[in-house]
């Protein structure tokens, strides 16, 4: 978002129930919010815990340290900023970062990953991290909900034109290099080799990769097959999911995913890549988890969009319906009150 949020600053601002929220503005230096950095240790003074959601912050730095003079009990949740794809991506100081900004407090800090696998990559920085694994969670009657469209009605909606496909195939994240859409693209052309009435939609915002991955979809005659479809939220979203026949993302690491799971609340199977959490769909026989490279993936779509489509679905909602936030939410209940 380049625009600040048209918000009040500086005080307490009431959701609902039990839900408040404080904004800061940022400033000039870019790096840290002067505000926060003088209003922080009193926001933080009066409560029983703090969980800090992001790694890689000035304003993460100075909680961590405010919280433990305070002797405030530490909630840190990585969200997958300590894989080894991302450690590698960015800035070359992210591991003077580690050794400086964390490790010196890593006794009053307990870790919140989303996964085994989240919690394996904490582990691998920080042997000794005290790590308690709790998933994301989804309002999941809010995906069943939704408008059922033919194949032309579907195309006309998110394309612009009506296409008579044999199968549709979408995905969705930010148009960024960790996503790997250039991969998926690339699989996609494998699939349509085999049926050449297949289309790919890829939703999301670009992030910088929206150019390259056109002209990557030029250079392999994929126009009539692979289209970018940009942003797309609310109840569209979930149409988009709904009417689909199958989900696929080329992620080279998530932590969690919440597209995968909300595809699979939607009732469609997902094939995801062996950086991402989801071996369970190979469990449940909703989907595929395979290694991250065209050839592969290639395989899976194909192999997918061959079973029995009514068992898949039933599968699919099935083990969505296990990250309810009505169940996940009792399980956070339950570990900030172990921690305090």
């Amino acid at each position: 978002m380049s625009s600040r949020l048209d918000v009040d600053k500086n005080i307490w601002t009431k959701f609902n129930d039990n839900f408040f929220v404080k904004y800061y503005n940022d400033t000039k230096i870019n790096v840290i919010s002067l505000p926060l950095l003088f209003n922080l240790w009193r926001d933080i003074k009066g409560k029983d815990l703090v969980h800090i959601q992001y790694i890689f912050s000035t304003s993460t730095a100075i909680a961590i340290l405010y919280a433990s003079l305070l002797g405030k009990p530490i909630v840190l949740s990585s969200r997958g900023a300590l894989c080894k794809w991302c450690l590698a991506q960015g800035s070359k100081y992210k591991n003077i970062w580690l050794k400086v900004m964390i490790k010196p407090y890593l006794k009053n800090i307990s870790w919140h990953a989303t996964a085994e696998q989240e919690k394996n990559e904490i582990l691998n920085v920080f042997p000794e991290a005290k790590v308690n694994i709790i998933p994301n969670g989804i309002e999941y009657e809010k995906f069943q909900i939704f408008n059922k469209l033919d194949i032309t009605k579907y195309t006309e909606k998110y394309i612009g034109e009506k296409i008579d496909a044999s199968k549709i195939v979408v995905s969705m994240g930010r148009l960024q290099k960790k996503k790997g859409f250039d991969i998926l693209i690339d699989a996609f052309e494998k699939v349509t080799k085999i049926d050449s009435s297949i289309i790919l939609l890829i939703a999301g915002q670009d992030e910088g990769e929206k150019l390259n991955l056109l002209e990557q979809i030029k250079s392999l005659n994929l126009e009539k097959n692979v289209f970018l479809v940009g942003n797309i939220e609310g109840q569209d979203k979930i149409d988009f999911f709904a009417n689909a026949n199958l989900f696929a993302l080329t992620s080279h690491n998530e932590n969690f995913g919440n597209v995968y799971i909300e595809s699979l609340a939607s009732g469609t199977p997902i094939i995801a890549s062996k950086g991402t959490p989801w071996s369970e769909v190979e469990d449940y026989n909703c989907g595929r988890w395979v290694d991250n490279n065209a050839l592969d993936m290639g395989n899976a779509i194909i192999e997918v969009l061959k079973k029995d489509t009514k068992e898949m679905m039933e599968n699919s909602r099935k083990l969505a319906k296990k990250y309810d936030w009505s169940i996940i939410a009792n399980n956070f209940k339950n570990y900030y009150s172990s921690v305090i």
